[in-house]
């Protein structure tokens, strides 16, 4: 396997959509989201140990939850454990990654990846990561992959893309669009040359800072004197968590991936979903005969149709004619609400935490 080849898995979000499961003491990636008997995290490292080696591997997540990717991945080393002191955004995690990665290598070709998606077809997501990182070897590109759109959805970014392809599948980014109003998402998947931003990048560790460096200057000139001045890396780190909290709250994509004038997309065709609500979940996991998705224990089902049930795997529900609902039943909360209201779960949440406190978030 390729040694210039690393992967970042981020794991540092609270996934407060996919509450009472997703908790902001064990967030949705630490949590067996689909029933498979691996949480999310697992799933993806286990997805990327197939195209990177797994000591190139680096987990970036909160500094609350390290002990927890400690535990769901005992054979990671320590030293690939990146902790954050604070949140941040995207934007200064990715920055301190990519100057730290430099130092283990300054040829390395990296792919970030989120936590908490699904993939299908592994053999084609294999393909399609592998060539974005031999094009990154060879390019100073920076690499988006971009999935087909199968409706006009409004909950994932879009990507426009232009030109013909170079390489035969790296087109031009000609503009993003963050979650778009449903008139414009169907504008764009009618037109055929946009596709859905999946987050998942790829890049050489200079190119993306060079380009960092030119978009956000400040913050990489701080973090860039600290990695030339402090040769010992736990002393680096150290003053690196000093002064994280002084870094602006930035989103990687807004700040970076849109001012960038070398962005690519390529193709992604591999069965992809962003599990960032219970609707994308339902909509993405298999349904038997009457539209109905279970989740963890076992269900009795009589006269209920597309019905969302996740439950604890030692317990038996019984349903008669209920449909279109969203049942999650955890060890302190159950929760029966209509499928279609994600703005609700975020209600749900603050009103909770308001009567009961801050141990039901």
């Amino acid at each position: 396997m390729d040694i210039n080849r690393y992967c970042v898995i981020m794991a540092g979000g609270q996934g407060t959509r996919l509450w009472p499961m997703s908790r902001k003491a064990c967030p949705k990636q630490f949590q067996d989201v689909l029933g498979c008997g691996r949480t999310l995290l697992q799933q993806t490292y286990d997805r990327y140990s197939r195209i990177v080696p797994r000591e190139n591997i680096i987990i970036s997540t909160h500094v609350d939850y390290t002990d927890i990717v400690r535990e769901q991945l005992p054979d990671v080393p320590d030293k690939q454990v990146i902790h954050e002191p604070a949140f941040r955004g995207t934007a200064p995690s990715i920055a301190n990654l990519a100057c730290h990665i430099r130092t283990l290598n300054p040829n390395a070709n990296i792919v970030v990846a989120q936590s908490d998606q699904l993939v299908l077809d592994e053999e084609k997501f294999v393909d399609t990561v592998s060539r974005g990182l031999d094009f990154v070897a060879e390019n100073n590109k920076l690499v988006v992959i971009g999935i087909k759109p199968t409706c006009p959805e409004t909950r994932y970014g879009y990507i426009q893309a232009e030109g013909a392809p170079v390489d035969g599948s790296f087109y031009k980014v000609r503009t993003f669009t963050e979650k778009p109003a449903l008139e414009f998402a169907r504008i764009f998947v009618d037109s055929g040359e946009f596709y859905w931003n999946s987050g998942i990048y790829i890049w050489n560790v200079q190119a993306i800072i060079d380009t960092m460096s030119k978009c956000l200057p400040d913050m990489m000139n701080t973090l860039e004197s600290i990695y030339n001045e402090i040769p010992d890396r736990d002393q680096r780190r150290k003053r690196g968590y000093e002064i994280y909290t002084s870094f602006p709250n930035a989103s990687f994509d807004l700040s970076v991936m849109e001012r960038a004038d070398n962005v690519y997309v390529v193709v992604g065709e591999f069965g992809w979903a962003d599990i960032g609500t219970w609707d994308t979940l339902y909509s993405t996991l298999p349904k038997d005969g009457k539209g109905n998705v279970f989740v963890g224990g076992g269900v009795l089902l009589y006269d209920s149709n597309n019905n969302m049930v996740v439950t604890p795997k030692n317990k038996q529900l019984v349903m008669q004619g209920v449909d279109d609902l969203m049942i999650v039943d955890t060890d302190d909360v159950l929760m029966v609400c209509r499928k279609g209201n994600e703005d609700d779960i975020r209600r749900f949440l603050n009103d909770a935490k308001m009567k009961l406190g801050e141990k039901m978030a």
